[in-house]
Parts: C-alpha cells; sequence; structure tokens
C-alpha cells in the first residue's frame, strides 16, 4: 500500500506533483480530491441546505499526466452556520488504476492539473493518491478502503453531526496472533497551530498528527496499527478536540487499513509424540483418553481406550478400523494445534472435535480418510515450536 499526497491551495501558480514507490503489479489505485464550496448553492435559497446542481461541479475534473480525470463524488457535508454562508465540504474520487498501472515500476511521479480552471471551489484542500500492489515475496495482507467524507469542528455553530465524525470499523477478521498493520489517512482542513487527535481502537490516540503535512491544510499521513490477537475489528476517528481551545476543522475522504493476513502453523504429530513439552500452553494432557476427547471413537474397538500420546503413534490401514486409526492419529495432532495459543491453526479445539466426532459417527470410510487428508495437511504447515 502506497501513498502520497499534495496541498491544492494556490495550486495554480504552483503545479503539483505526486510521487509512490510502487515494488510490484499495481491491482488497484485510487485518486481523491476534496475542497469547500463557499458560499454554497442552496435549494430552496436560503434553507442552509447545499446542493450539487449538476455535475460535473466544480473542480470535478483534474488532470493526472495532462489526461482528464472525472471524479465520482463521493461525499458532502454542511456547515449551515459559517461565515460568509454555508460551506459545502465536498469529496471526489476517481480510479486509475489504469494509468498508473502504465508506467511502471519503481519510483514514479504524476502531475495533477485543473482540469476545468473556470469552475473551481472556494478553496481545494488536496488530492491523494493511494496505490495498492502485490509484491512477490511478500506476506499476503488484506487493504480495506473507506471513502466519504465526513466533517468536524468541535466548536462549530451549530450542534450535531458538524462537530464529530462518526467513527469507522474496518472489519478484518480475527486472528490468534496479534498483527502489526498500517493506516493510511486522507485528511483536509487541519492546521498544525490546532489540536486534533486521531482514536485507533486497541491503541493509543493519536494527537496533533494533522497539521498540513503534505501542503497547506492537506494531510496523506501513514500510522502503524497494533490489533491483538482475537480482534474481529478496528475501529478509527477523528476528532476535532479539545473544546474551548479552537480546535481543528477537518474532513476526511479516505481511510485505508493494511493488515497481513494469518499465516497458517501447524505441527505434525511425529513432533507433538516427540515435544511432550509444548502441550502445556494448550491445556492438553498425554494421558487423555481418545473416548474423553473424540466420544465417536468408542465405537472401534479399543481405540476409545488409547492416549492421545499413544494416537500419534497410530499406523492406519485398508479397512474402516485401519482409516479411523489414521484419522485419530491427525485428530489428536489437530487437537494439541488448535489448543495451542501460538499457533494460528486454520480449526478451533471445538471445531476438531465436532468434525472428527461427525466423520466417525457416520462410518463412512471416504469420509474418514478424506477428514484425516485434510487434517494431515494443515498439520504439515510450517511449525513455529520446534
Amino acid at each position: 500500500m502506497s501513498v502520497a499526497g499534495a496541498g491544492l491551495q494556490s495550486w495554480k501558480s504552483s503545479p503539483r506533483s505526486l510521487a509512490v514507490k510502487i515494488d510490484g503489479p499495481v491491482e488497484l489505485a485510487l485518486l481523491y480530491w476534496a475542497g469547500r464550496d463557499r458560499p454554497c448553492p442552496q435549494d430552496p435559497p436560503g434553507s442552509g441546505v447545499c446542493v450539487v446542481p449538476s455535475e460535473p461541479y466544480k473542480d470535478q475534473i483534474l488532470t493526472l499526466d495532462g489526461v482528464e480525470v472525472l471524479g465520482k463524488l463521493i461525499g458532502g457535508e454542511v456547515q449551515p452556520d459559517a461565515n460568509p454562508g454555508a460551506i459545502h465540504n465536498l469529496g471526489y474520487m476517481a480510479e486509475v488504476t489504469e494509468r498508473v498501472r502504465a508506467k511502471g515500476l519503481g519510483r514514479l511521479t504524476f502531475r495533477i492539473g485543473d482540469g476545468e480552471p473556470n469552475n473551481n471551489l472556494a478553496t481545494l484542500d488536496g488530492v491523494g493518491l493511494l496505490v495498492i500492489s502485490s509484491v512477490p515475496g511478500r506476506p499476503a495482507a488484506r487493504v480495506i478502503v473507506f471513502q466519504g467524507l465526513d466533517f468536524a469542528y468541535g466548536e462549530d455553530r451549530v450542534s450535531g453531526p458538524t462537530r464529530i465524525t462518526e467513527p469507522i470499523a474496518f472489519n478484518h477478521d480475527a486472528a490468534r496472533m496479534e498483527r502489526r498493520g498500517v493506516l493510511a489517512i486522507f485528511a483536509g482542513d487541519a492546521l498544525a497551530s490546532a489540536p486534533d487527535r486521531i482514536d485507533i481502537g486497541h491503541n493509543p490516540s493519536v494527537f496533533n498528527r494533522l497539521d498540513g503535512s503534505a501542503g497547506a491544510e492537506w494531510d496523506a499521513d501513514v500510522l502503524p496499527v497494533d490489533i491483538p490477537g482475537g480482534t474481529l475489528s478496528t475501529t478509527v476517528a477523528l476528532a476535532s478536540e479539545p473544546f474551548g481551545s479552537n480546535p481543528d476543522s477537518l474532513f476526511w475522504v479516505m481511510a485505508a487499513l493494511r493488515v497481513p493476513l494469518p499465516v497458517e502453523t501447524g505441527c505434525a504429530a511425529g513432533f507433538w509424540a516427540g515435544h511432550l513439552g509444548s502441550w502445556k500452553p494448550g491445556g492438553v494432557r498425554p494421558d487423555q483418553l481418545l473416548r474423553n476427547t473424540f466420544t465417536e471413537s468408542a465405537r472401534y474397538e479399543t481405540l476409545g481406550g488409547v492416549t492421545l500420546q499413544a494416537a500419534l503413534r497410530l499406523n492406519g490401514g485398508s479397512d474402516l478400523l485401519g482409516a479411523a486409526r489414521t484419522l485419530l492419529r491427525e485428530a489428536a495432532a489437530s487437537l494439541l494445534n488448535g489448543a495451542h495459543p501460538g499457533l494460528e491453526y486454520p480449526l478451533t479445539r471445538t471445531q476438531v472435535i465436532t468434525e472428527v466426532d461427525t466423520a466417525l459417527r457416520s462410518r463412512d470410510q471416504a469420509a474418514i480418510r478424506d477428514l484425516a487428508r485434510e487434517l494431515e495437511e494443515w498439520n504439515g504447515a510450517e511449525c513455529p515450536l520446534r
């Protein structure tokens, strides 16, 4: 995930460029820009209800390397009681994947121009480029993108939505282990001299980070995010606080969270048979009997009375009993993998028990062998406990 930003206030006299480093094939590239329509057209007149009469609207067309780009209006928020008239904060987005991809790899520079010099907002705060690429050899990750326009000024003269931004939730699913993610934000209107706060779930709040670092009143910031194990989502919000301290007026049009995907791990039956000391963190005992964990094992002659430790060395066979022996060997390893807090195993302890008992209850030799092969494959993943 690569980002670049540039402030666009007074930019007509000084062209702007965006520079990004791209190390692999481009999967998606999105261009965002935002500004303020002041005073805005209202319907009905004098109502304080700002409207976009027709599109393309003001500053909705930019140029990227000299080629026109028509943005999609992705959101707006009105400040109805502002001097000298209501303000409409507007955000645009355009997909530019093919244009970015065509420039190749490495450190690339893109020139931003005004597509309609005679049709401009009162203020165009800035532009940001988000590029998502796949890099061979690097761990897989998921990138989740929020877009829209959400405005906040803590001391706005009208109470309600214009004083706060709504939190957004990045639903990334849970992993057992803690992960380090990366958060990118495109935000406008903030000043270095005014306070603000970024709240990130399960992380300390970040104070006064929005400061026009990409150019006057525009930020394209990247922040590390720690994601605890077992966490299904991470919430992010911008805050215009503290009250009474002339806090930042601010809005954001894009936030993207890059989260590493869990790398599946598991240890084979042979490992567990030879490393009894590794059993303790998962709360599994070597002397547990199969029938007290996998209740359906009692249907197969004496297998129910075998301990989990002994089950790890069971040999299979060509008949139904042999299939059950093979499954229970892999089931014992899967139980240990699923219970161990230091492994990112695809199944929980409960899921292992349920699937194994279901297969044994069926007495379907093909189904039993299929599950045994699946568990053996998962148990043969990378074993970090070695």
